[in-house]
């Protein structure tokens, strides 16, 4: 019975639920649980390398344009190479930084990019092996 016992671990583990994707559209507001990609109008080179989307959602003032858009990620990156990774990317210039924050376990990023457009990334440590961050987009003007 013991020497079954690895092997039944292992089937179990393989066969654990796998989330669906879930899309909620409501007028020019879209909102996704477990999306299998970001919204189109964040930076993806914000995001750490293996990452796992758990919600997003984006406001569109047309079919095209984005007004407002946020996502959760899920990264078991650690949490110096989460952060390394968003200022050397803010240092490229196309984001320019204007704020970092740290608090209680949280670091937040305040950015502003080309055509008054900002992005606030939220870096949360969680107790265990796997840390949050939250990006949340803005475009300030109409074009």
């Amino acid at each position: 019975m013991l020497r079954f016992f690895p092997i039944l671990l292992l089937l179990l583990w393989e066969c654990r639920p796998i989330p669906q994707t879930e899309i909620y559209r409501f007028d020019n507001i879209i909102i996704t649980k477990y999306p299998t990609s970001a919204p189109p109008a964040f930076p993806q080179s914000f995001f750490p390398e293996k990452a796992t989307f758990l919600h997003s959602s984006e406001f569109k003032t047309s079919h095209i344009h984005t007004k407002e858009a946020y996502i959760l990620i899920e990264s078991e990156e650690k949490l110096a190479m989460i952060k390394n990774r968003i200022e050397a990317r803010a240092a490229q210039g196309d984001w320019k930084l204007i704020e970092k924050t740290e608090k209680n376990g949280e670091t937040s990023y305040l950015l502003e990019g080309f055509i008054k457009k900002s992005l606030s990334i939220i870096v949360s440590e969680s107790g265990s092996d796997t840390n949050y961050l939250r990006f949340y987009f803005r475009k300030h003007s109409s074009y």
